[in-house]
């Protein structure tokens, strides 16, 4: 599962791109993805308590939960 609360946290932090994908085991190009997807989708930090993984991935890629 991809942790998509730790990237946008460590972004809105300014690691960088390669730091967060280390860090959270994924590529930087699917981090890319889910950073510019937050973006655009106005997704900013901090995140409230609700917004778990499970939350923002349905928000960010709502055609994967249909």
């Amino acid at each position: 599962m991809i942790h998509y609360r730790k990237i946008l946290e460590l972004n809105d932090e300014g690691i960088s791109l390669r730091g967060i994908a280390s860090s959270s085991g994924h590529s930087r190009q699917k981090v890319t993805e889910i950073i510019g997807l937050a973006e655009k989708k106005g997704l900013v930090c901090p995140l409230e308590e609700e917004m778990t993984d499970k939350w923002i991935e349905e928000f960010l890629y709502p055609e994967k939960t249909l």
